[in-house]
């Protein structure tokens, strides 16, 4: 495949090579070529590739033998391997074979010491079973038993228990009209301490409203007097401050007076200081 692919890239470059020549020098003057040179040339060129077609045959002739020796070669290979293969399963199968049949052997002995197991194990079983009976059997009879006393003495308790009952009834109804007496007798207490009680609130009331008055009165009296006077104490203020003048009360005046004096009098000035009322002089 490779000297075809070989003779085909030849023939294209001698068919290609001319005119690639030609193209590239094709400012030349092409020099003049005789018939006689050409049907040399084309006399050559199908001997080329008449040359050329006898090695491609060949190639393909050699490659054909090539491809049967090869495909020969592996079905023999094939051939062999198969063979063994099969060698080998058949081994292989004998060998599972003889395995699975000491396998079944081995499951049956096996199965049947199991089965031998459950045989002594049904046994005792069985055994284990009877004895349950008997034990069931003996339990019932202590029950049967039980149950008969346990009914005795229900009916025991039962007829106790009723005759508690009349007695409670008896003593129920005694209470009931003992306590139907002790509740009409509660009832008449409550009725006559409901009345003393509603005496007792229409007193507080009355008392309540006198106190009230008395407190009107008494207020009305008192504040007469305090009226009075405080009436008496202003008009006093204004007569001796004249609060109301437009130049100052008398006691502002007085104290403007006081540090006008002040200036000139040590003393003065000194003990207005010390009161905190000269403290704009020098």
């Amino acid at each position: 495949m490779k000297n075809r692919l070989f003779l085909l890239a030849l023939t294209a470059l001698l068919f290609t090579g001319p005119i690639c020549v030609g193209t590239a020098f094709g400012v030349e003057n092409a020099p003049r070529i005789s018939d006689r040179e050409i049907i040399e040339r084309l006399t050559r060129l199908e001997e080329g590739q008449q040359s050329m077609q006898r090695q491609m045959q060949t190639t393909r002739e050699q490659t054909g033998q090539r491809s049967a020796s090869l495909q020969k070669g592996m079905e023999e290979s094939f051939g062999a391997m198969q063979k063994g293969m099969e060698e080998r399963f058949g081994a292989m199968q004998k060998g599972m074979e003889e395995r699975f049949v000491a396998m079944e052997k081995g499951t049956e002995e096996r199965f049947s010491v199991m089965d031998e197991r459950f045989s002594a194990m049904n046994q005792r079983f069985v055994a284990m079973e009877k004895r349950m009976d008997e034990r069931f059997s003996a339990m019932d009879q202590r029950f049967v038993a039980m149950e008969k006393r346990m009914d005795q003495r229900f009916v025991a308790m039962e007829k106790r228990m009723d005759q508690r009952f009349v007695a409670m009834e008896k003593r129920m109804d005694l209470m009931g009209d003992q306590t139907g007496q002790q509740i009409s007798s509660l009832e008449k207490r409550v009725d006559d301490r409901l009345d003393a009680q509603w005496n007792l609130t229409l007193i507080l009331i009355a008392a309540i409203f006198g106190l009230i008055g008395f407190v009107v009165w008494d207020r009305k009296t008192a504040i007469k007097p305090l009226e009075r006077r405080f009436t008496r104490i202003a008009d006093t203020i204004e007569r001796d401050l004249e609060p109301e003048s437009p130049k100052g009360s008398r006691f502002a005046r007085l104290m403007n007076v006081l540090r006008e004096l002040a200036p000139d009098d040590p003393r003065l000035a000194d003990a207005l200081r010390r009161h905190s009322l000269l403290e704009d002089l020098p």
